[in-house]
C-alpha cells in the first residue's frame, strides 16, 4: 500500500469513528410523561407518641387503598411531628404492591406535607420499582383530604379487601392524587 492509500483508509476510519462518536453521543430518546391521579383509602395505627418541648412527634402504621393509576395496596410508616401553634409536618414512606397504568409490581412510594397557617402542602413521589415497574418514577401532589376518625373510611376502604395492619383504625383519610409518571424505556 502506498503512503496516499494508507492516508486515504486511515481518513475513512477515522470519519467513521467520528460518525459512531457522534451517535453515541446523541440523548436518548425520553419516555413521556403518563398523567396520574385517583384517590385513596387508609387505615392509620398509633405506634407511639411522645412530647418533645412543644411538639408532639407521632408514628403510625398505615395502609392504604389504591384505586386509579395506582391500583392496589400501600403499607408503610408516618412520622408526625405538630407544634403547638397547629403547624407540622408529615412525613411517610412505604412499599405499594399492585398495578401502574397496567403493569404490576412493587415500588416505592413516599409523601411529604408541609401544613402550615396558611394550608397544606403535599408532594409524592414514586420510585424503586420491581418487576414490571422497574424503571417507574414519578411525582405530584395531594388534595381534598378528608378525616374520618376511628374505625375504617365511609368510602373507598374496604375492609376484606384492603384490611387493615390490626383491627380497626386509630384515625382514618382520604385524599385524591394527582402527577405524573413515567417508565424508562
Amino acid at each position: 500500500m502506498n503512503k496516499q492509500n494508507i492516508k486515504q483508509h486511515l481518513r475513512r476510519a477515522f470519519f467513521a469513528l467520528a460518525i459512531i462518536g457522534a451517535l453515541l453521543t446523541l440523548p436518548k430518546a425520553q419516555a413521556q410523561p403518563i398523567p396520574a391521579s385517583g384517590s385513596t383509602a387508609d387505615c392509620e395505627h398509633v405506634i407511639s407518641q411522645r412530647i418533645a418541648g412543644s411538639n408532639t412527634i407521632t408514628t403510625l402504621e398505615i395502609t392504604v387503598c389504591f384505586p386509579g393509576t395506582f391500583e392496589g395496596t400501600w403499607v408503610g410508616t408516618e412520622r408526625d411531628v405538630f407544634r403547638a401553634d397547629g403547624t407540622g409536618t408529615v412525613q411517610a414512606s412505604g412499599v405499594f404492591s399492585g398495578t401502574v397504568n397496567g403493569r404490576s409490581g412493587t415500588m416505592v412510594f413516599s409523601l411529604q406535607v408541609s401544613i402550615s397557617r396558611n394550608g397544606e402542602v403535599s408532594h409524592w413521589v414514586v420510585d424503586q420499582g420491581t418487576g414490571d415497574l422497574a424503571g417507574l418514577s414519578g411525582q405530584g401532589t395531594t388534595q381534598n383530604d378528608i378525616e374520618h376518625g376511628p374505625g375504617c373510611p365511609g368510602s373507598g376502604f374496604d375492609c376484606t379487601d384492603c384490611p387493615p395492619a390490626t383491627g380497626t383504625c386509630d384515625d382514618s383519610f382520604t385524599l385524591d392524587y394527582t402527577g405524573q409518571i413515567q417508565f424508562a424505556r
